[in-house]
């Protein structure tokens, strides 16, 4: 099988940082570095606890290819925007469930969905929300581990690929048929347009609702505006499903 890596990119390759120091530096209480169990592995991740008028939802984030987590950079700030906004968010180090090689056999792409899926019952346990209150974001390789595997099992109740498409990996038949939000990016010439096109078809003609929106003059590595838009479009679309305000939260 040939290798997917020089297609698929990530958000540039950033290594996990020591998080104590970190969290002790900016705000105590923000967010901070956890571990969770998946199959046996153990996950390291980032959690950032709800903040100001409290949801009772929560966000699970699967980061790209090449990419690493770290309290600081893109990936960070907009953890930092939708935990802002209310919702309880988890970012996990996915491959730590199994090394990216690049080439990507199904049992690899299964752990790594598995992770998405372990990480929100940890999130929900957590956080104290309810499993369908949890959507799964991702970008680039980690939009196909979101929401292929949102799809699949578990019980997150939304999900959002971005910069994704079906050169990232094959689509399984969905098992689940939660609403789903696929942001492209206009100019992108790691994930082709007609890629991502197809993989919105492919959910489509298996009944998935799926909306798609466009990010004008971005290609596959977004700019500071750019990251600030995929957080205003995804935080309407989660608003709308698992991110509405009940009159009793559980937080």
């Amino acid at each position: 099988m040939p290798t997917r890596r020089a297609a698929i990119g990530g958000a540039g390759g950033i290594a996990l940082a020591t998080l104590a120091g970190d969290a002790a530096a900016d705000q105590a209480a923000s967010f901070g570095g956890v571990t969770f169990d998946s199959r046996g592995q153990a996950i390291r991740a980032i959690y950032y606890p709800a903040q100001g008028d409290v949801r009772g939802s929560g966000v699970v984030m699967m980061h790209g290819s090449g990419a690493r987590i770290r309290s600081a950079g893109p990936w960070h700030e907009l953890a930092l925007r939708f935990a802002g906004d209310g919702y309880a968010v988890l970012t996990p180090l996915y491959v730590d469930a199994a090394p990216d090689d690049g080439r990507r056999p199904p049992t690899v792409m299964a752990a790594w969905r598995r992770v998405g899926l372990d990480g929100a019952e940890w999130l929900a346990d957590r956080a104290t929300v309810e499993p369908e209150r949890i959507g799964l974001f991702g970008y680039s390789l980690g939009s196909y581990v979101a929401v292929d595997g949102a799809l699949g099992a578990g019980h997150a109740g939304a999900a959002i690929g971005l910069a994704g498409g079906v050169d990232v990996y094959t689509p399984r038949s969905p098992r689940r048929h939660i609403p789903v939000l696929v942001i492209r990016a206009e100019n992108d010439t790691h994930v082709k347009p007609v890629n991502t096109a197809a993989w919105v078809d492919f959910m489509r003609d298996h009944d998935v609702p799926v909306r798609v929106q466009v990010l004008r003059d971005a290609d596959h590595i977004l700019n500071t505006q750019q990251w600030a838009e995929v957080f205003t479009r995804s935080a309407e679309f989660f608003d709308g499903n698992i991110g509405r305000r009940r009159d009793r939260i559980r937080s």
